[in-house]
């Protein structure tokens, strides 16, 4: 495969992952708002306290095995999906069995569970054709059912709660939404995608997954071990406030960093003999994630109350208010983790990110569970700040790049100085939690993301357009 027609592939996946997450984002954006008031806080946090439980179990079945397939040179697509098949039957059956240990954490989180446990089987289902189009960069033929999935938990779930069906609204919304979209993948998938078993390179895929799948269960279980910690603390709406205050402060990280990273791991795969290429991937993947973040981080401390409250969710989430202004910042403090992680995948040093994972893992527990049994869900949100495995991570990256790291550490300070003028001139000119004060930060959020486009449109355009050999014969700059 020439560089040409690989970036010409990245390029396209990138357009269509970023189009697909805008996408589904506005909607869910749009379901999230509606739903936040037709819909009581108590409720939200019981679904909360729900999805925590289905999606650490989804991670368990699959054992690693989705992430291992970008990488793995046998296209083993039918022993994977009778593994995932089979291990989501297995776990559905159990927290059905076993849902009512639940109850510990809220009264109606086992009757929800009972029900929700079929998530695992439906999301499953989906989980080898969505890989298959990743690992080909193809992410294009996904947009449609992304969006239609997207599209089916926001009309039922409004539609139920509208009619007073409150946490069973969340519930059916996800399983049809789910089903769907398996039922639209594979139909996509139909002729191009094999299905050979091959029992026999079972053991060896689990093995070669092994450290993949503690990475994602340490990482991605992250988030809802606050939530779980939270629930044994504190009553379920203010487990609401703290989840709400949490997406919104990660908001444009939710939204942007999964559109960048399921096309960055397999081109980092593809450059990594190709050093200029691949710093060059990384870094302009984790400036486009950190520019938006920092101007989010500003404009939310700024405007918390206005943006939270007046705009977005309505009077009865004022509690989330001081939650969010603690967070906004959170995801500015690890910004070599942003992409990180696809990198030490790409160079297949599984063990390296997983002890970072496992050391952001105990800290979020450790210091989560102290600070929250002295001070509630604000001590929650301070933990957030207190993740050892990151300074693990910032090592490695400043290790895989050599010199070029601190080109990166140039561009971010850069991207997290330049907007803070502009909002601290508003802030000082213009009340506190007033509408003005909201114009203001957009305007200063705009004259900052110009000064951002001013630095770094040259190396955005020199990546996709620049020809192979001048990129070898080049500086770090000419592509960087």
């Amino acid at each position: 495969m020439t560089a040409a027609s690989t970036r010409q592939r990245v390029l396209r996946s990138s357009i269509a992952a970023y189009g697909s997450q805008l996408g589904r984002t506005a909607i869910r954006i749009v379901a999230e708002l509606t739903l936040a008031r037709l819909v009581l806080p108590e409720r939200h946090g019981l679904f909360e306290e729900a999805t925590a439980v289905v999606v650490i179990l989804a991670l368990v079945r699959d054992l690693g095995l989705p992430y291992h397939l970008v990488r793995e040179p046998r296209q083993a697509y039918g022993t994977v999906f009778a593994w995932i098949t089979g291990a989501s039957l297995v776990l559905a059956g159990g927290v059905f069995a076993a849902a009512p240990i639940f109850a510990a954490w809220a009264p109606g989180l086992p009757e929800v569970l009972r029900v929700f446990a079929l998530w695992i089987v439906l999301d499953g289902l989906s989980v080898v054709p969505r890989v298959f189009f990743e690992r080909r960069l193809e992410v294009g033929r996904l947009v449609l059912p992304e969006l239609l999935r997207g599209l089916a938990f926001a009309v039922l779930s409004i539609a139920l709660a509208a009619t007073g069906h409150g946490v069973w609204s969340f519930v059916a919304g996800e399983l049809v939404a789910a089903a769907l979209f398996a039922g639209l993948v594979w139909w996509r998938a139909r002729g191009a995608l094999e299905l050979d078993l091959a029992p026999g390179i079972l053991r060896d895929l689990l093995a070669k997954s092994r450290y993949l799948f503690l990475i994602a269960l340490a990482a991605v279980s992250l988030p809802w071990v606050a939530v779980l910690i939270l629930g044994s603390f504190v009553h379920p709406d203010v487990v609401a406030y703290f989840t709400k205050a949490r997406t919104w402060a990660f908001r444009l990280q939710i939204l942007v960093l999964p559109a960048v990273a399921r096309v960055l791991y397999p081109t980092l795969v593809e450059y990594e003999r190709h050093p200029r290429r691949f710093f060059a991937a990384y870094r302009l993947g984790t400036l486009s994630i950190l520019c938006l973040e920092t101007l989010a981080a500003y404009f939310l401390f700024f405007n918390a109350k206005v943006v939270l409250v007046d705009v977005l969710l309505g009077p009865k989430w004022q509690g989330a208010v001081p939650l969010i202004q603690l967070l906004c910042f959170a995801p500015l403090v690890d910004p070599m983790s942003r992409l990180g992680g696809e990198v030490l995948k790409a160079r297949q040093e599984d063990r390296v990110w997983l002890l970072v994972v496992v050391l952001n893992s105990i800290s979020l527990f450790g210091f989560g569970w102290a600070l929250t049994a002295s001070l509630g869900a604000e001590g929650m949100a301070w933990a957030n700040y207190l993740l050892l495995g990151n300074l693990l991570m910032t090592w490695s990256i400043w290790r895989a790049l050599g010199k070029d790291f601190w080109l990166l550490v140039r561009d971010l300070i850069f991207v997290y100085l330049v907007p803070l003028p502009f909002f601290l001139l508003t802030a000082w000119a213009l009340p506190a939690e007033s509408w003005s004060r909201f114009a203001g930060s957009w305007v200063a959020a705009a004259v900052a993301g110009g000064l951002y486009l001013l630095r770094f449109h040259r190396p955005f355009r020199a990546f996709f357009l620049e020809t192979e050999a001048a990129e070898e014969e080049g500086s770090p700059e000419s592509i960087a």
